[in-house]
């Protein structure tokens, strides 16, 4: 008899009985331009969301975090925290673009080796994906390096089954904390991918970014745009190999070791 298993990532947000629904706006501080999929929520727990293609967000809002602070960011302008009390009668925030001291990179002839990091799996029969549609919550897995100099080239990732029209994603790549959890984003710019078909292998070119790191670093592909649904999306996974998610944009990291989301990248050293 032939089994299939589906192992499903479970995210879960709990209920709660919202007292105040709060609308903002997040727009360019200079163009005015609406600044989209910028992340809105409250350090450290499962309260947040994400902007619209508007740069519009929604937020219902319980007593027990009115005293709290939401912070709104986005990779190419700086973060700003601000308290719900105060957001409630905010109904437009400005960002501004950060500035950026990026170093050389000197590209030496040299013989490289290829290797492939992270949870290679393309199969079909496990499976897991996002089961709540709470904007801004992420998946990913550790890249362990090994070598100095060691360049990103590409992330790829099998969709299983879509029910969806079009799907986007934004792409993740942190740096380690000191208690070895995803960090700092390493990239300056928020990058985008946008399947061109329902199903099947998805490959991010990542090699005119020139990603170089000598340290491990976490790829992780973040929920981004309000499907109504996430029960009829899922990516190939497999067993072990871990998964590190967190619910909601600003939460904090978790991990689970017994599903390993196929998530995979190449790389030379």
């Amino acid at each position: 008899m032939r089994i299939f298993l589906t192992y499903f990532f479970l995210i879960f947000f709990g209920t709660v009985n919202s007292q105040t629904i709060i609308k903002c706006k997040v727009l360019d501080s200079a163009s005015k331009a609406p600044v989209m999929f910028a992340n809105a929520g409250i350090v450290s727990k499962a309260f947040g969301t994400v902007t619209d293609e508007k740069g519009e967000f929604t937020l219902n809002v319980p007593d027990s975090l009115m005293n709290e602070k939401i912070r709104i960011s986005i990779l190419g302008y700086k973060s700003k925290d601000i308290y719900l009390k105060k957001l409630m009668n905010t109904p437009v925030l400005y960002l501004s673009e950060a500035a950026y001291n990026l170093s050389e990179v000197a590209v030496k002839p040299k013989k490289t080796k290829h290797k492939v990091l992270g949870n290679e799996t393309t199969t079909k029969v496990s499976t897991c994906g996002f089961t709540s549609n709470t904007l801004g919550c992420e998946m990913g897995v550790k890249l362990n390096i090994k070598h100095k100099e060691t360049q990103l080239k590409k992330l790829s990732f099998n969709i299983v089954r879509n029910i969806y029209d079009s799907l986007i994603f934004r792409v993740n790549i942190y740096k380690t904390t000191k208690d070895g959890k995803p960090g700092e984003n390493i990239l300056t710019k928020s990058l985008f991918v946008q399947p061109t078909s329902k199903t099947g292998l998805v490959e991010v070119d990542l090699s005119k970014l020139y990603l170089f790191v000598d340290e491990d670093v976490f790829v992780s592909i973040e929920w981004i745009k309000d499907l109504g649904d996430t029960k009829g999306l899922f990516f190939s996974c497999q067993l072990f190999g871990g998964t590190w998610y967190r619910q909601a944009s600003q939460d904090k990291w978790s991990h689970i070791a017994a599903v390993g989301v196929g998530l995979f990248v190449d790389v030379e050293y």
